[in-house]
């Protein structure tokens, strides 16, 4: 049998039982049965619906034998009244701004109409001018060809960027309104087949969400690297960099064709066309829309589910796995999925626990609230139990959608070779008769070869952890080609269509399970940060080919390469004590390696962090400024390039050398 990372042979041989027990408790028809409560209401962050499903991941928590508590934090959000959207011009219709749907949809009256969240209240109307995504190009292609948007109202469809860059970069050229509209080529009939026949999305379908400008930072407006609880100070709302600034509101493609087909004006591009059967023209005009969003804004608490399995020798250190249980509408994809897994690990962990079973190490289950608004749950609790987690987090599992047919991970590179081990040891339930693991499937999707671990950039519940604090982190989950993302139709029945049976929910709490189970109990972390460091320079040699200024990128490379020796070191050491017969759980070298392990992470921050946005101390991990969810590697020196600042490069170039000499010297402080 192979080698375990982390494990000497006697800790391994334990270790798979406690997995094979583990593994064989997980039960889809449990997943089933949370999903069937938890889905069946909408649970938007501050509403009823949403404490229902609060209590009952309570009571079901408390079932498994657990002690599970709220952690509430009063957050500044806003809250919709009433949202309309009429065109003026050439003709006058009332659009619709919620779905129309099937007569007996549970709670229908809980459905919010479509509505992004942070949209800036108020009554603006114009002329409309169509701008394709809404990207930083998309507006200088609108001024290249002599079009401006100043005065006007901006149309653009969803997707290459996240949503709230898209109002930002209109704002900045002078809009005073948005609509934002899923077009059918991209995520509609063009596709395939629309809900309830297929897993696309009707032509009255709402794409929701937020618009906070996460790329300054998650969490609440208000308090930015503070907890918001009592006590704290915060800002007023015009201080607020991440709030945004023109009323925003997405629509239909149902409805936008209404909107688009009377544009005149120039063509777009070619590129620009979409999926509605006509010729997509530029504007302005005639077409004149007027939005109306009656949205307060008022403190309310989000409420985070907490759970603990506590360590049986090192219960301060912990690993974390975290969930958000808040959804647009009924988000049985996003992501109830995710918590349902989530409270699957919970209760099996819990039901061992009560037979005496312990790990190591503590392990931590999340739910965490109001992540759809902006990272809310999550980001409040890593910034009140920050000194807690730097000193003992070990690492953190991040599940948001795990209903699909497709595995794929986003990861610190460290972390790379346990999460291919991990998914060799599970099968794939697609394969069928002839079982194949879900590397091996991951492996025949990525043309036959090694698969590809995304970067972390941002958008889910792992940005404080890795991005703030510097744990390590990665994001684990199942998807599948549909398009109901955020709507009234990701629903239980639309399950059907991409993981039917709740099979790849099972098996995500298996590989995300088994993964907390390697940190929990592990004699030395199974981190490999040669992988890292190959990475960083990698991507500084990629810099260094671009026009740097004249700056010379060659002392930090080095010392990207002084951290690559250091680690390789490292790893020899801790690959000849594991194969050793030593104790290791008695080796004082073990736990001075293992800290080394835990604080090179957080070496990678910085405490001045990005230049702009210093919420994100991460040197190597950040979203980009313009994508929003995308991660922008060495972040620091990018934003210098993107802004043509050679002082501000060269001061980058200094904090990155600085953390990899901080994480060179963590790992070479083991052989003194």
């Amino acid at each position: 049998m192979n080698r375990m990372m982390g494990f000497c042979e006697q800790s391994a041989n334990r270790q798979r039982q406690y997995e094979e027990v583990f593994s064989r408790h997980v039960s889809n028809d449990s997943i089933a049965e949370y999903s069937k409560h938890l889905a069946s209401r909408p649970s938007r962050v501050g509403t009823y619906g949403n404490e229902v499903g609060l209590y009952y991941s309570i009571e079901a928590l408390q079932k498994a034998g657990l002690d599970p508590y709220i952690q509430s934090y009063d957050v500044y959000m806003s809250v919709p009244q009433q949202i309309s959207v009429r065109q003026t011009a050439p003709e006058e219709r009332e659009l619709d701004v919620i779905e129309d749907v099937a007569p007996g949809t549970p709670f229908a009256d809980e459905i919010v109409p479509g509505y992004n969240a942070y949209s800036p209240a108020g009554t603006v109307e114009a002329e409309l001018v169509y701008a394709n995504y809404g990207r930083p190009e998309d507006f200088e292609e609108l001024e290249r060809l002599g079009i401006s948007v100043k005065g006007k109202i901006v149309i653009t469809r969803y997707g290459k960027n996240f949503r709230g860059v898209k109002p930002k970069q209109a704002a900045k050229r002078g809009a005073i309104g948005m609509l934002i509209y899923s077009d059918p080529i991209d995520d509609g009939y063009i596709q395939g087949k629309v809900y309830p026949d297929g897993p696309w999305r009707p032509e009255d379908s709402i794409q929701r969400g937020s618009i906070v400008q996460i790329a300054d930072y998650p969490g609440d407006p208000l308090t930015p690297g503070e907890p918001s609880i009592e006590g704290v100070q915060r800002l007023d709302s015009a201080e607020a960099s991440s709030l945004p600034t023109i009323p925003t509101t997405p629509l239909s493609y149902g409805q936008a064709r209404h909107l688009l087909n009377a544009l005149e004006g120039e063509e777009a591009p070619e590129s620009w066309q979409g999926g509605l059967p006509f010729s997509y023209r530029l504007g302005p005009g005639p077409t004149k829309v007027r939005i109306s969003l009656d949205i307060d804004y008022e403190r309310r608490d989000v409420n985070n589910v907490i759970a603990q399995i506590p360590g049986s020798k090192y219960p301060e250190q912990t690993v974390v796995i975290g969930a958000h249980r808040d959804a647009w509408v009924y988000g049985a994809e996003d992501n109830i999925s995710g918590w349902v897994t989530a409270m699957e690990i919970a209760r099996v962990l819990g039901e061992l626990y009560q037979k005496g079973w312990q790990p190591k190490r503590s392990i931590i289950i999340a739910g965490w609230d109001g992540e759809e608004y902006g990272l809310l749950g999550s980001t409040e609790w890593v910034e009140d139990q920050r000194q807690d987690l730097t000193k003992n987090a070990v690492a953190y599992f991040n599940m948001d959608g795990t209903s699909g047919q497709f595995f794929g991970a986003s990861a610190v590179p460290s972390l790379q070779d346990v999460i291919f081990e991990v998914t060799k040891e599970i099968v794939e339930p697609r394969s069928g008769d002839v079982a194949t693991s879900i590397y091996d499937d991951w492996y025949m999707r990525s043309g036959n070869d090694i698969p590809t671990i995304g970067y972390l950039g941002s958008g889910s519940d792992y940005t404080p952890f890795i991005q703030h604090l510097g744990i390590a982190s990665a994001d684990f989950g199942f998807s599948s080609p549909s398009g109901l993302y955020h709507s009234a139709y990701a629903n239980l029945d639309s399950l059907k269509f991409v993981d039917p049976g709740y099979e790849h929910q099972g098996t995500a709490a298996k590989v995300v399970g088994l993964m907390a189970l390697r940190f929990a109990n592990a004699d030395v972390f199974p981190f490999r940060y040669s992988k890292y460091a190959d990475l960083v320079i990698e991507l500084l040699r990629d810099i260094s080919e671009k026009y740097t200024f004249g700056v010379d990128l060659s002392e930090v490379i080095d010392q990207a390469q002084a951290w690559k020796l250091a680690v390789t070191s490292l790893e020899h050491r801790v690959s000849n004590l594991i194969s050793g017969e030593v104790h290791l759980s008695d080796s004082e070298d073990i736990q001075k390696i293992n800290e080394s392990l835990l604080q090179q992470e957080r070496n990678l921050t910085q405490s001045q962090g990005i230049p702009g946005r210093t919420w994100y101390e991460h040197q190597i991990w950040a979203p980009g400024r313009d994508t929003g969810y995308a991660a922008q590697p060495l972040p620091a020196l990018e934003q210098a390039l993107e802004d043509d600042s050679k002082e501000d490069f060269k001061n980058a170039i200094k904090v990155l050398k600085q953390a990899l000499k901080d994480a060179t010297q963590t790992a070479l402080q083991v052989f003194e």
